[in-house]
């Protein structure tokens, strides 16, 4: 549909003072998060880790799965009305998951290890399949991502037969290239019939060993595809779980969650600190909220330590127990440290994840502590924190920094909002919200600060931004908009373009075209700019 040339269009804009943008902080998260996806396959630039074998808890599966739920946070709470800006980012995230720089260590994991079964003679023999049995710790990640998308772009692309394919394909050794074929569906099955057959307890990480944690996910990729389904697995899983651990005893004696059960000693090994309880709960918050909402505070007891200036940030697990007994009798917890303390796990993000899942404001004093003495860095327009490898600095400030919360907890916990998660979980998008307009496509490089439909308005907010402040020729689509549609375009406040009865008129200002229920805008992008269409009915 051509527009027609009109002079100035009297309408007043609309006020959409009230619906909030993304802070540069936030804004820089999700650059960072499309950088690092960008990367060509085999780049893993910012990620490398200390351990060669991606056997460890910053492995890549974990950076790309926690990526992949701070994107979908973004989206559903922060930017509703812009796939455009996600939907690209969490294709790649997940493209890159099923690579064998990923998945490849379970080959060597399946055979097992006195770490993990110390009543072994001999080695079992492996396996080169990811997700037929047990490895929970990647499978019910990948069933978490691919359902949350599923949910989010109303899409079961991978729910087709094939859409999730492992290929092992070694230069050098074996007898040729294995492929390996699933799908969502076939994916979740393999998860839940392993769960039945364990009792619900749970699907093993590694061998003999079942961690509460990694059995969060998988409830989150179980109760997404119910809502593409028409299913109710995630309920029963749910309260199968729940009955289980309430007969086996989910504590510690340090009133966390256990570290993990050991299946054929039928024992349980400590937890290492509260880390994997804070990662736990904050999952286990989506369909457990009450129990999770009652103990965390507790739970948290004597790890957080509390700063100049407001800042907050953790105890070493090695001194928790005297920090507790100082609080317990009324002492002062000053001089109770340990720099020695190697900080061998992701503790200080799997706290913040759960802070901001509760809505709890010690978060921001984690941040600004992060922000104060973790090196906040910007690079390509993208904010990160880098890693570190040393515990302390010369003060005894925590300065340790690790790549899963440099690049994706501390993203998470920012784009978050309080029980964010759980409305993920609880509040799925439904047809309506598909059906109402969005911003579908926009130029590459470009920012999106706002992006928010509202319904009883009948309004589509969007804000738009040259990365990095340079000018640049932009076209954005903006549907679905049925051809009827009465609609008014305003931009940065003046009315710019109209269709009333299928016919469409401009100022001429900009380039706006009609067709197939898109509207098309093309505009020179110099500064942040606001494109406001108001519906008369949609």
């Amino acid at each position: 549909m051509t527009a027609l040339k009109l002079g100035k269009i009297g309408r007043p804009s609309p006020d959409v003072s009230r619906f909030p943008a993304l802070d540069p902080l936030q804004l820089g998260h999700l650059r960072h998060i499309e950088n690092l996806a960008a990367q060509p396959d085999g780049e893993w630039s910012k990620m490398g880790i200390p351990d060669p074998g991606q056997e460890w808890l910053d492995s890549y599966r974990y950076q790309l799965a926690q990526m992949a739920y701070a994107l979908g946070l973004a989206h559903y709470h922060r930017l509703p009305a812009a796939p455009a800006v996600f939907r690209r980012t969490f294709d790649n995230l997940i493209r890159k998951m099923l690579r064998r720089e990923v998945w490849g260590y379970w080959k060597d994991t399946s055979q097992s290890g006195l770490y993990v079964n110390p009543d072994i003679k001999e080695l079992r023999k492996g396996w080169t399949d990811p997700v037929v049995r047990e490895n929970i710790m990647y499978s019910g990640h990948l069933s978490a991502m691919v359902g949350m998308y599923s949910m989010l772009f109303d899409d079961d692309g991978y729910d087709r037969p094939g859409a999730l394919t492992f290929v092992h394909n070694p230069i050098f050794w074996g007898m040729g290239p294995e492929k390996l074929e699933y799908s969502r569906s076939s994916l979740n099955e393999v998860i839940y019939w392993q769960m039945v057959e364990n009792g619900w307890l749970g699907v093993a990480c590694e061998p003999n060993c079942v961690f509460i944690v990694c059995n969060q996910f998988p409830m989150l990729g179980f109760r997404f595809a119910d809502w593409r389904k028409g299913t109710a697995v995630a309920d029963e899983a749910t309260r199968s779980y729940r009955a289980a651990w309430e007969k086996k005893g989910i504590f510690s004696d340090e009133g966390w969650f256990h570290g993990w059960w050991r299946v054929e000693q039928d024992e349980f090994v400590p937890p290492k600190s509260v880390g994997w309880t804070a990662w736990g709960g904050a999952v286990m918050n989506t369909w457990n909220r009450d129990f999770v909402h009652g103990i965390y505070r507790d739970q948290l007891r004597g790890v957080l330590k509390y700063g100049r200036d407001g800042l907050v940030s953790l105890y070493p697990n090695s001194v928790v127990p005297r920090v507790r007994e100082a609080l317990a009798s009324g002492r002062s917890t000053d001089g109770i440290e340990d720099r020695a303390y190697p900080w061998p796990m992701p503790d200080f993000g799997y706290v913040a994840m759960l802070l901001s899942e509760m809505g709890d404001a010690d978060l921001n004093g984690m941040f600004a502590h992060a922000d104060r003495y973790m090196s906040p860095t910007w690079s390509e327009a993208g904010l990160y924190y880098p890693r570190s490898d040393q515990a302390y600095d010369g003060e005894g400030n925590l300065v340790r920094m690790d790549r899963l919360t440099g690049n994706a907890m501390l993203a998470y916990a920012r784009l978050n909002v309080p029980d964010g998660l759980w409305a993920l979980y609880n509040k799925p998008w439904e047809a309506d919200h598909f059906a109402s307009p969005a911003l579908q496509k926009v130029t590459p490089g470009v920012d999106v600060t706002r992006a928010v439909y509202d319904p009883e308005a009948s309004l589509l907010v969007l804000t738009l931004q040259p990365r990095d402040g340079r000018p640049q020729d932009v076209g954005v689509e903006i549907g679905p908009v049925a051809a009827d549609t009465t609609w008014v375009l305003f931009i940065d406040g003046v009315a710019t373009a109209t269709c009333r009865g299928g016919a469409l008129a401009d100022t001429g200002a900009v380039h706006v075209a009609a067709r197939d229920q898109v509207i098309t805008v093309d505009l020179r992008l110099e500064k942040p700019t606001t494109l406001i269409v108001e519906y008369d009915d949609v």
